[in-house]
C-alpha cells in the first residue's frame, strides 16, 4: 500500500440544494476523518482522499457522534470527501 501523505490533503462535508449548488460546507481535519472513516465501509481508501461519499440522513447522528461541531441543514444533500491541496 502506498503511504498517503495526509498533510498535503483537505476533507469537505459539503451540503447541496436543489439547484446543486454547495449552500453548506464544513472543512474537517485529518483526526476527524479518522473518527468517520469506518462509517463508509464502501471506501476504496483509508483517507476518503480518493472519492466522494454520499452521507445519507441514516449516519448524521454517528457522524455527529464522532464529530460534534458537525451540522446537517434540512433539505440538503451531503458528501464527504477528501483531496490534494493547492501547494
Amino acid at each position: 500500500m502506498n503511504e498517503i501523505n495526509t498533510e498535503t490533503l483537505g476533507w469537505e462535508l459539503i451540503g447541496w440544494d436543489s439547484d446543486e449548488q454547495a449552500a453548506h460546507v464544513t472543512g474537517l481535519n485529518r483526526v476527524e476523518i479518522l473518527r468517520i472513516r469506518d462509517l463508509f465501509p464502501e471506501r476504496d481508501d483509508d483517507f476518503l482522499e480518493t472519492a466522494v461519499y454520499e452521507v445519507p440522513p441514516a449516519l448524521y447522528s454517528a457522524m455527529r457522534s464522532a464529530v460534534p461541531h458537525l451540522e446537517f441543514r434540512e433539505g440538503l444533500e451531503y458528501q464527504v470527501g477528501g483531496g490534494l491541496l493547492s501547494v
